[in-house]
């Protein structure tokens, strides 16, 4: 484990932590949106492989509208005309996408904050943020945190919670673009998702209220196909098979998505608690300088599976809950586990 300065964000310091396990995987976090920046793992005769999109320097971070890495809060995807009530009250948070949509938690969010280290190890780091009240527009002073642990065999733990002391919402998700062949494009990966569900969009990615059967759509990743072969421009949430599953032993929840690199010679699995998974194939991702060699930015060229609560959430009494009371603790539980035949 190391910890490094890498520049400075609105005044204060950004340091860069560096975790192993016994695996042989490795990782850097930035304190910077609490952001995975880079993700090695062990494939075929000990070589490492980087599965994760970033930047090499802080200033591409600085500058990135995609959220590449970041721990997005409080409310992670879309809110409508970013207005909701709760408890009565009516609440008004920032539009910033386009002319009617709260996305990623404002203009800010948790992305554009630069949190505290709050503990560390040789394999993982816990960051802690305090977001005030009233902060984008969201009631009640919360207090998250967010901690990256890399246990054997080859797999990365992040767990986010939160805590508040008035009633808000707490939606925390991770945001990083994987690629389990650097270069190939994302369509070619095969891709399978434990959902029989879906939540259907409105031209503005805000969901209709509706929950829709994936049976005979493009959405129907049950059996594995390759991306290309199942459609194109997907943005969209799947309605897990599992439902919520309350934080307990990780190890035992079924897998919700599994990811098998062009080649086949590596697959991700993601187990999560959470009862949503928000599946982007990276159609918007920008050509950079600051992109990591071998490993270029350019639209497919790598796919975010975001667990999460539904999108829009708090404004559909029938998706599952988003709010936050004093007293409560949020928490999720998403395990990544990188396997080679």
């Amino acid at each position: 484990m190391s910890i490094s300065e890498v520049g400075r964000a609105g005044g204060e310091t950004v340091h860069e932590i560096r975790i192993a396990g016994i695996c042989g995987s490795e990782a850097a976090v930035l304190t910077y949106g609490a952001t995975l920046r880079d993700l090695l793992v062990t494939v075929g005769g000990g070589q490492k492989r980087r599965v994760v999109l970033g930047f090499r320097s802080l200033d591409g971070y600085l500058r990135d509208p995609s959220y590449i890495g970041a721990t997005v809060g409080r409310c992670i995807n879309r809110i409508a005309g970013g207005r909701f009530v709760l408890d009565g009250r009516s609440y008004q948070v920032p539009i910033n996408e386009g002319a009617d949509v709260h996305l990623h938690g404002g203009l800010k969010g948790f992305t554009r904050r630069v949190w505290r280290i709050a503990a560390q190890a040789e394999n993982a780091v816990t960051l802690a943020l305090t977001s005030p009240d009233g902060e984008e527009g969201y009631p009640g002073t919360m207090q998250a945190t967010c901690a990256y642990r890399i246990d054997a065999p080859g797999t990365l733990t992040i767990e986010l919670t939160a805590t508040t002391d008035a009633p808000t919402i707490a939606n925390l998700g991770h945001h990083s673009y994987f690629t389990l062949q650097p270069g190939a494009d994302v369509r070619d990966h095969k891709l399978q998702v434990a959902a029989d569900f879906y939540t259907p969009l409105h031209p503005n990615l805000i969901p209709t209220g509706e929950i829709r059967s994936v049976t005979g759509t493009p959405y129907d990743f049950r059996d594995g196909p390759a991306i290309r072969a199942a459609g194109a421009g997907y943005d969209i949430n799947f309605v897990l098979n599992q439902g919520w599953r309350p934080v307990g032993d990780a190890d035992a929840l079924p897998v919700a998505a599994r990811l098998t690199s062009p080649s086949g010679d590596l697959t991700m699995e993601l187990s999560t608690t959470e009862p949503g998974l928000q599946f982007y194939e990276g159609i918007r991702l920008e050509p950079t300088p600051e992109d990591f060699p071998a490993a270029p930015h350019r639209p497919y060229s790598g796919l975010c599976l975001e667990p999460q609560r539904f999108p829009d959430a708090i404004n559909r009494p029938h998706f599952p809950t988003v709010v936050l009371r004093p007293g409560e603790t949020y928490r999720q539980i998403s395990r990544f586990r990188f396997r080679t035949p």
